[in-house]
Parts: C-alpha cells; sequence; structure tokens
C-alpha cells in the first residue's frame, strides 16, 4: 500500500505554489550544507547538536508538502536532498556517537514525517529511489552517516542539475586512489561493500561491476577479475 501510494503521487503536475516551495527547499538545503558539510564530506555534527534549528526548520517544512513533481529530476532530488537531511538529523539527535551502528534500527524502523507520509530511510532508499526512479548512480551520492560510501556532497541536488551531479559524484569517486584493490597473484578486485549489498543495481546480464566502475574509470580494467568486497567501514562521517 506504501509503495503504491508513493508511486501514485510523483508525477502530478504540481502549482506554481508547489514549486515555489520546493525551490525554497533546494535552496535552504544548499546553504546548510555549505555551512555545515566540508569539501570532504565530513560532517559538523557537533555544531549541529549545539545549534540544530536550522535543520530542524528545513526538515519541519518538507514534512507538510505533498509529493507533487512535475518531472523524475525533481523527484530524484528532492528524495535525496531529503534523505540525506534526516540522516544527518537522526545522527544529530543521538550524539555523541561513534558510528551508526551503534543506535538500534537506524535505518529500517525509525521514522520521519516526510511529505506527509510516514518513511523509514529504508522506505526512501529502497522503495522510492532504487525501485521506483531506479538510478544505481544514488549509490554514490545518499549520506548513511558513514565512512562506508560516497563522500556526501556540501550543496544540494537539484532539478537542473541532479543527472550531472550523480554522474560527477560516481567519477569522482570510482576514481579516487583506494576505490579498489587488484590482487594479480588470485585474478581478483577488491571493491566497495556496495556492489556486494546492491549487486542487483550494478550487475545485469552479461553486464558485470567491472563494466559498471569502466563507464566512469579514466583508465579503464579488465572485465574478468573476480569480484569481491571489502569489510564496510561502519565509523561515523564526522569532523
Amino acid at each position: 500500500m506504501k509503495k503504491t501510494l508513493l508511486l501514485v503521487s510523483f508525477f502530478i503536475i504540481t502549482s506554481f505554489s508547489q514549486a515555489q516551495t520546493l525551490n525554497d527547499f533546494f535552496e535552504q538545503t544548499n546553504e546548510f550544507l555549505k555551512k555545515n558539510v566540508s569539501s570532504e564530506g565530513k560532517v559538523n555534527y557537533a555544531q549541529l547538536k549545539k545549534s540544530p534549528g536550522e535543520l530542524i526548520y528545513i526538515l519541519d517544512n518538507i514534512s507538510k508538502l505533498k509529493t507533487e513533481f512535475k518531472t523524475k529530476e525533481e523527484a530524484k532530488s528532492f528524495w535525496i536532498n531529503a534523505y540525506n537531511l534526516l540522516v544527518i538529523k537522526a545522527v544529530v539527535e543521538k550524539f555523541p556517537i561513534v558510528s551508526v551502528n551503534t543506535i538500534p534500527s537506524f535505518f529500517n524502523e525509525r521514522t520521519f514525517i516526510v511529505a506527509k507520509q510516514e518513511l523509514t530511510l529504508d522506505d526512501i532508499e529502497n522503495t522510492i529511489l532504487r525501485e521506483i526512479i531506479a538510478d544505481a548512480g544514488i549509490h554514490f551520492v545518499l549520506c548513511k552517516g558513514t565512512n562506508g560510501d560516497a563522500p556526501l556532497l556540501n550543496a544540494a541536488y537539484t532539478p537542473e542539475q541532479v543527472n550531472d551531479q550523480i554522474k560527477q559524484r560516481a567519477k569522482l569517486y570510482i576514481n579516487d586512489k583506494d576505490f579498489y584493490r587488484i590482487f594479480k597473484n588470485t585474478n581478483s578486485i577488491e571493491l566497495p561493500k556496495m556492489f556486494e549489498t546492491y549487486k542487483g543495481d550494478f550487475v545485469t546480464g552479461y553486464f558485470n561491476e567491472i563494466d559498471f566502475i569502466n563507464i566512469f574509470l579514466e583508465k579503464k580494467i579488465e572485465t574478468t577479475y573476480k569480484v569481491m568486497t571489502r569489510a564496510y567501514d561502519w565509523s561515523l562521517n564526522g569532523r
């Protein structure tokens, strides 16, 4: 039922006032992230714990919105930004912590009101972004509150730029010197844990994980390596 409600509300033509409200959200999110996230993707949780007002204000506003979007890009950018802000809020509420892994049911039971719907973080990621919007690139832009994924962008995703922003973040992360390791003696390659957890998002038919990363790699690699994944880094992405 929840998935149906989310799906039918996606592409209703929005009114002028609704568009203005969404624009306000993107602008407010952009300013918030500029101030509180470093260029390396580290979040100033300590400062936000002292002064959470701006974050609370932004999230309170989007709790009252209707999910009425004109385009897939508008929906995608809204839900990516909303997810990232909700993760930050959930961490701030429990801070100081060393890992979100110490918070029980952080992703699948803690609920938030977004666009008049009660949702968990898993609802937003798995039902909205992975199933309905269906873009594997979202794995390079979602903030999980950890150092185990791609760094958080210190700017908002916007409808006009979101597809290019996702490609840029994927390219930046995949071309990082620590992204993969090749072991010649075992003819294997080690990739981040996301390529195991979300394997179905990256692999289709004869198209494997290496084919996917080769889309973004400046220096292509052989696709015949056996793929392994490294342990996930649950440490907090704070500064």
